[in-house]
């Protein structure tokens, strides 16, 4: 084996040929040229006052370092370019930089013969460096994975780097020098900012006059100044340079969309953070741990007690509680579209053999007779709503038949997502959940319980909500939430069953927001396999969802009973059903709709003519229709043609009633034609239930409110008028009119904008 010196990290091949290892003054030659242009990483002051200050002009631009997270088109721009050239100028690097040059680097700055710069509004990954010599005619190109730093050059350094030089290869040279002057010189701007230069030049100016400084030319900048220089620019960057890049379309002109959304899954970032700040910690421990801790020479510890260290490690940041939390989601079904090959009958869905050990290709064509037996199956369940459901119509049970048409369709959501969605924001009309919002009684469990055995011939993947975490734990609902996320997040894109969801989940946003928007979110931006959930919840207990969390949630209500005389008779028929059940049907479904997603002729955007929303449903309704076809069975009148948006009929009919009964409530202001309500009189002392404030305010379409979200906020609710009379479908008795009947339409509003905290400069960068 060779030692450490005999290998050959900094690899520098000069036209073709292995070169021993040159010296930084001999690659970045400035006897032999004279000119300097380069993309760079990063540069320190040492290395351009050692190495760069003999060239005549000298052009720097500092690039990007490599995203950690592949980002959207706009979020490269907010996430990256936006926010390191901000936090580059608010950390004052640029300050700092012009002061370590030497005085004679300084002035080659100040009088534009070497200029630094960067760009604000783009990532650039580009790295070569451009020499010439327009005398000779001599010029150099420099390829490789170096900056222009002592530490890219350090011979001590653990780190392998590639040095590829073309010595007078003018057409290559000319055509990294036109790039630069086409394509990237556009979007830069200068890195020394003319507030910066100003403030350098105004002390050069006072020097001068200071005799008792003669022979003083260094510029030294104070924390005054350099604040100062440090608040203009960050403004200017914002103001001027960005809005610049907009006017001119080197940019989007929805960056600023962006920019008011950067926010949006803050807290996932945050957290994913978190958990690489405590994954680095249980390393560097282990790495310590390793090592013999008292001798003069230590010595690696023998391999049983390193295993066993390990061990104790991957566990270590796991209490017993999580550990047994973790294991509660057991069903596994992976997607993986690029292995599909429905040829050889794979669906590109693969489930664990049944020990375990490697994976197996899920899915299979069904005949004629098992679709039938599968189509009488799951009529004999619906028929079983038809009989003992208090006041069931065909309309109510379409809610039933939706639940079972997304559980077919959810291991596919994220593939379609991705074919249906002409604009990133579109995916959020794909939801990757669905909540059945269910009165007590109305079998929605044994609805969670039906779905599993159709799609996996099983009933006990279900996971209840409330004993994912023992009662007494601490941070009970926090921790719950995480279990919840790492269940959806494990690769599977089997739904994750939910049984009985605590209110407080979709009422409080730390909780519905960090899961539901957040994991939105990443599925727009970042399209994967995140297991969909199928949960239910108590319609009953004051149930109610954030407007933002119920734009990306699939809602159905059933708010339909047994009936209590025919219980014990429903239960027995229920359970007969319930033997016949399998997932013949979801196999051949499965091999269906990979056909329909490998085939570039289906139609993924087919919208509802009525409420304009995406059917994301539409080609499941079409397969099923030629389920019952090849049956030769009717189409039954629960099945459903469009997407049912449970949710806004749920909060017009809330609101409907409250105008209603509370009419005296709503006063009428003839000026703006709108009707103040006093939301605070929800409380409990006037027979409302505690969190009725937030129902209401959640169910109140933004549309409808006097100034939009500003409407639905404080104490009085301002509503347009007659908006609200046609919405509640009730007459305006302002208008002497009969109002059309109510709406329908996509709520699209972005989640509000949070005011901004002051002191930002003096608290994070005095």
């Amino acid at each position: 084996m060779p030692s450490e010196s005999d290998l050959t990290k900094l690899h520098i091949v000069f036209n073709g040929q292995k070169t021993p290892p040159l010296k930084v003054n001999q690659l970045f030659d400035s006897r032999r040229f004279n000119r300097f242009t380069a993309i760079t990483g990063e540069a320190d002051a040492d290395f351009v006052n050692r190495y760069l200050s003999k060239f005549i002009q000298a052009e720097v631009v500092l690039g990007a370092s490599p995203a950690k997270h592949v980002n959207s088109a706009s979020e490269v721009i907010t996430k990256v370019a936006l926010t390191d050239a901000l936090l580059a100028v608010a950390n004052k690097k640029p300050a700092k930089l012009f002061e370590a040059l030497s005085s004679s680097n300084q002035a080659n700055v100040l009088n534009g013969l070497f200029k630094f710069e960067y760009a604000p509004a783009q990532a650039i990954y580009s790295r070569f460096y451009l020499l010439s010599n327009e005398e000779s005619g001599d010029c150099r190109v420099i390829l490789g994975s170096i900056d222009l730093t002592a530490e890219s050059f350090a011979k001590d350094r653990n780190q392998y780097s590639e040095v590829l030089v073309f010595d007078n290869d003018q057409r290559l040279f000319n055509n990294l020098l036109d790039h630069f002057k086409h394509d990237i010189k556009p979007v830069l701007r200068p890195y020394f900012s003319d507030n910066l230069l100003k403030a350098a030049q105004q002390q050069l100016d006072e020097i001068k006059k200071d005799q008792s400084a003669e022979g003083t030319s260094v510029v030294i900048l104070d924390n005054d100044t350099t604040d100062q220089v440090a608040a203009q620019d960050m403004t200017d960057i914002i103001s001027h340079d960005l809005q610049q890049q907009i006017d001119s379309a080197i940019i989007p002109h929805d960056t600023t969309i962006a920019m008011r959304n950067v926010t949006t899954d803050r807290s996932l970032v945050k957290e994913e953070i978190e958990r690489d700040t405590k994954q680095h910690d249980t390393i560097y421990n282990l790495q310590k741990l390793s090592v013999s801790p008292r001798a003069a020479k230590p010595k690696i510890k023998d391999r049983q007690k390193i295993y066993q260290q390990v061990k104790e490690a991957l566990v270590s940041g796991m209490t017993p509680q999580q550990r047994t939390a973790e294991k509660k989601y057991t069903t596994f079904l992976y997607d993986r579209p690029m292995e599909r090959n429905l040829v050889n009958n794979n669906s590109g869905l693969y489930v664990p053999n049944d020990a375990g050990t490697h994976p197996i290709p899920f899915g299979k064509l069904a005949t004629i007779s098992q679709i039938r037996d599968s189509l009488k199956s799951i009529g004999d369940v619906m028929q079983g709503y038809q009989r003992y459901v208090v006041d069931y119509s065909d309309n109510y049970g379409k809610r039933f038949y939706e639940a079972i048409m997304y559980s077919f369709t959810a291991p596919f959501l994220w593939e379609i997502r991705t074919k249906a969605s002409l604009n990133p924001e579109d995916g959020n009309d794909i939801p990757n959940f669905l909540i059945l919002g269910a009165t007590a009684g109305s079998g929605k469990s044994t609805l969670l319980r039906i779905i599993n055995q159709l799609t996996w011939n099983t009933d006990r993947s279900l996971i209840d909500f409330g004993t994912i975490y023992p009662t007494d734990i601490a941070q009970k609902k926090s921790k719950t939430v995480e279990a919840i996320e790492h269940y959806m997040k494990t690769g599977s894109s089997y739904p994750v069953l939910l049984d009985e969801i605590e209110p407080y989940f979709f009422q409080q946003d730390q909780y519905s927001r960090h899961l539901v928007v957040d994991t939105m979110n990443e599925l727009v931006n970042n399209p994967r396999a995140i297991a969909p959930l199928i949960g239910t919840t108590n319609y009953d207990s004051g149930f109610t969802m954030l407007r933002e969390t119920a734009r990306r949630t699939y809602y159905l209500q059933i708010d339909k009973v047994i009936d209590e005389k025919l219980k014990g008779e429903a239960n027995r028929y229920i359970y007969n059903v319930r033997q016949t059940l399998n997932n013949t049907l979801f196999k051949d479904f499965a091999m269906r709709m990979a056909s329909l997603l490998e085939d570039d002729e289906t139609p993924w955007r087919s919208f509802d003519p009525k409420t304009g929303r995406l059917d994301f449903l539409a080609q499941t309704r079409q397969l099923f229709r030629e389920y019952y076809k090849m049956a030769g069975m009717e189409v039954p009148e629960y099945f459903a043609d469009t997407i049912c948006d449970d949710f806004k009929e749920s909060s017009r009919n809330s609101w409907a009633k409250l105008y209603l009964t509370q009419e005296d409530d709503f006063k009428y202001r003839e000026g703006d034609d709108s009707l103040l309500f006093d939301i605070s009189k929800l409380n409990p002392a006037n027979g409302f239930t505690a969190d009725s404030i937030e129902k209401y305010r959640n169910a109140l379409p933004i549309e409808l409110c006097v100034n939009g979200i500003n409407g639905k906020r404080g104490k009085f609710v301002e509503i347009k008028a007659k908006d609200f009379f046609n919405w509640i479908g009730e007459r305006n008795p302002y208008a002497g009119e009969t109002p059309a009947a109510p709406e329908v339409s996509q709520d699209r509003q972005q989640p509000a904008e949070k005011p901004k905290k002051k002191g930002f400069w003096a608290r994070l960068f005095g």
